[in-house]
């Protein structure tokens, strides 16, 4: 399938780490960390997407959401070509008690979780992340 995904992902930072989601990829067995949000529903404004994905995923409110830049991203994840679209903004948590919290297991049935990771690791390149263009925008 050839379609481009419209997605709305979200910096938050506490300290020097931000808050990314870890993932593997089952072909090259690599661990990455992407940004948390998600796709962009049909008549869903971008900076909405990421206020009900975080609802979804971790049952948390955003405030203070503020637009960075737009993103293109073509990659290869699990042996499938992906074209991406994404509108990349920064926020903070409403609830202040989960920037405590080490990991943060997803509320919505997935068996992922999100973790603060050091932002100086994933700028010394020793960390993958995703989207790559975000990292100027830790």
């Amino acid at each position: 399938m050839n379609n481009i995904r419209p997605n709305a992902l979200i910096i938050i930072v506490k300290d020097n780490y931000v808050l990314a989601e870890k993932g593997v990829d089952l072909n090259t067995n690599k661990t990455f960390y992407r940004l948390m949000g998600g796709g962009i529903e049909f008549g869903e404004l971008s900076s909405m997407t990421t206020k009900r994905e975080m609802l979804e995923e971790l049952n948390v409110e955003i405030i203070n959401e503020e637009f960075l830049c737009s993103i293109e991203n073509i990659f290869e994840f699990n042996s499938k070509k992906y074209h991406e679209l994404t509108f990349l903004y920064k926020g903070e948590f409403l609830d202040k008690s989960m920037y405590e919290k080490q990991i943060i297991q997803r509320v919505d049935g997935y068996s992922s979780y999100s973790e603060w990771v050091s932002i100086s690791e994933i700028k010394k390149g020793n960390i993958i992340f995703y989207p790559e263009k975000a990292i100027e925008y830790l």
